[in-house]
């Protein structure tokens, strides 16, 4: 009996210990946010990449600090957030719970770091769906991401291409894109995680169906022109 209640304490003193550990930690921001010196992003794409960062940094902490909250407001497949628009899902909360456990058991990612040449190319597509309304990775003329970014510079390694819909903050953006309902293959998620990716650009613009767009390229190494 006696050792059972030492067990017992001996588990609830380390729950307190985690509450402790986890409710004190912070984010080294001065270190996450490699771009927020750069003349050529505004602050909101500055703040984009600085939540990638907390993401690749610390995916763990980032469910507990910045995406436990989220499940709470689910009813059904439609997302009620608290003064924002309600947003119809596809799978609703289940791709959110199966997200946190992605994420709960990722490894951390080098740090991501601003590129001049693979925003401009991020911009061109804002500036063409800004006009056309258009949605998706191709642009007028049919240009692909790759052509896009290659007008700037040359990439090497792997490359990828995020996009995101919706009046919303850049970092709910970036949370939902790790939660990437309706894509079976969670792109998205995985260009944010992934850990051969050092360059990104972002460029967050008007879009005149969905009020407002987020793109960011990746790319394992980009060498401006």
């Amino acid at each position: 009996m006696k050792t059972t209640k030492t067990f017992i304490l001996f588990i609830i003193l380390l729950l307190a210990k985690a509450s402790i550990a986890q409710s004190a930690f912070e984010w080294p921001v001065k270190e996450l946010d490699t771009a927020r010196e750069v003349s050529y992003l505004s602050n909101e794409e500055k703040d984009m990449i600085l939540e990638m960062n907390k993401v690749r940094y610390n995916p763990t902490m980032y469910t507990q600090k910045e995406m436990k909250w989220l499940g709470q407001h689910f009813e059904g497949k439609i997302l009620k957030i608290p003064g924002q628009e309600n947003l119809l899902t596809s799978e609703g909360k289940s791709a959110y719970e199966e997200c946190i456990k992605y994420l709960e058991t990722a490894k951390p990612a080098p740090l991501l770091y601003p590129s001049k040449g693979m925003t401009k190319a991020c911009r061109l597509l804002v500036y063409d769906q800004e006009v056309t309304g258009t949605t998706g990775h191709r642009g007028s003329g049919n240009s692909t991401p790759s052509e896009r970014v290659k007008k700037f510079g040359t990439f090497m390694g792997n490359f990828a291409e995020n996009l995101h819909y919706g009046n919303s903050s850049a970092s709910f953006a970036v949370i939902y894109l790790l939660i990437d309902d309706g894509e079976k293959s969670r792109g998205h998620r995985l260009a944010i995680l992934n850990p051969s990716f050092n360059n990104v650009g972002v460029a967050i613009g008007k879009h005149k169906t969905y009020s407002k767009m987020f793109v960011s390229n990746f790319a394992t190494h980009f060498t401006e022109k």
